[in-house]
């Protein structure tokens, strides 16, 4: 978990993530970086996530998951238990793009993962 008021606190999380990739551990990153409002299907994404992997070289794993909304509601005493579907997406490799395809790379996971929400987590 990051603080995202604390400079200190997203500092920390950063390195931590850094030293796991360097053992040649996964991490998974959910990019929206807060949990947004009911309404919203899929907030926009921070940068931090792709930054890591560009400046790593390694793929991002685009996965959507169709049912968190329904089961960790917002609503005082509604969502509970209950199967959530999960699909994961083609694996997008970092290490062959250019400097205009990093900046569009964090549009392109999002636009994946808010096709399958619109499409088939109805």
């Amino acid at each position: 978990m990051v603080d995202r008021e604390s400079s200190k606190s997203r500092t920390a999380v950063y390195r931590r993530a850094q030293r796991r990739l360097n053992q040649g551990l996964s991490i998974c990153i959910f990019p929206e970086g807060g949990v947004p409002e009911e309404e919203i299907i899929l907030d926009n994404f921070k940068d931090g996530a792709f930054k890591m992997a560009t400046a790593h070289n390694i793929p991002i794993v685009p996965i959507t998951f169709c049912d968190n909304k329904k089961r960790f509601s917002f609503t005082f005493f509604s969502g509970g238990p209950g199967k959530i579907r999960a699909r994961v997406h083609k694996f997008i490799q970092t290490d062959q793009l250019n400097m205009e395809e990093k900046i569009k790379l964090k549009e392109k996971v999002r636009t994946v993962i808010l096709k399958d929400l619109e499409a088939n987590c109805k």
